[in-house]
């Protein structure tokens, strides 16, 4: 009898220390972004991108309704909302090249009085588009080259994707609303500014202007990156 009670106690410990382990929290290294955003007629709101060597996941602070996941290897999006559990996907979608028929210049330079961030120097990127009429600026990005490169890089394959989503739901968009900022800045927008730098301030077109007021390197539980299984899946294509 005494034997047996040891094998049951042995037994059961090994089951515990297995159980144990399966369910121990798997942690990440990742990167945390905190942004403020402003839009107009929105008071300011903060966002924070937490990005990680396989995805990114994105939270307003202000709002506990969803959160946003980009995993890189599988190139998708996913677009969580927990009101109606839900789960919208934003695959890669091919589509052409930009031709517009209006000229695109680009303004890069050094802003010599700004502070340093990090021992480096900022400069600002402007986009401007040139119509036989007007001159108008769509984008106007201060950025910091050699900057968390890595999460700059994960960052414009995220936009990269939103922009062919974009593009893909464009016939959706009124004609008279197709101006030439609308088309660079909110439909083949593909972040290009990041492989210039991380932006650290950011304005649009359509009012839209980010802030960066923090970032730093995270150990983050691997499960905040999770997708919910039994959530309802569509895309908008």
């Amino acid at each position: 009898m005494k034997n047996k009670l040891v094998t049951i106690f042995i037994f059961n410990c090994v089951c515990a220390c297995l159980t144990s382990s399966a369910n121990a929290n798997e942690m990440t290294n990742a990167v945390k972004l905190t942004y403020q955003e402003i839009e107009e007629s929105i008071d300011p709101y903060i966002v924070t991108y937490t990005v990680s060597s396989n995805h990114i996941r994105i939270d307003d602070e202000s709002d506990s309704s969803g959160y946003i996941i980009y995993d890189i290897k599988e190139n998708r999006i996913f677009s969580v909302s927990h009101y109606d559990q839900s789960i919208l996907v934003i695959p890669e979608y091919r589509v052409n090249d930009f031709k517009p028929d209006f000229k695109i210049d680009i303004e890069y330079m050094v802003l010599e009085d700004a502070p340093t961030i990090s021992g480096k120097k900022v400069y600002s990127y402007r986009v401007k588009v040139v119509t036989d009429t007007t001159s108008e600026n769509c984008m106007d990005i201060q950025l910091v080259p050699g900057l968390l490169p890595a999460a700059a890089s994960t960052l414009q394959k995220f936009q990269g994707i939103m922009s062919g989503q974009h593009v893909t739901t464009l016939g959706q968009t009124p004609e008279e609303y197709r101006t030439p900022c609308y088309l660079v800045d909110q439909v083949y927008n593909k972040g290009d500014y990041y492989s210039k730098g991380l932006p650290i301030q950011e304005w649009h077109s359509n009012g839209k202007i980010r802030q960066l007021l923090n970032f730093e390197d995270v150990e983050v539980d691997a499960s905040i990156f999770k997708i919910p299984q039994e959530y309802r899946r569509y895309s908008l294509k």
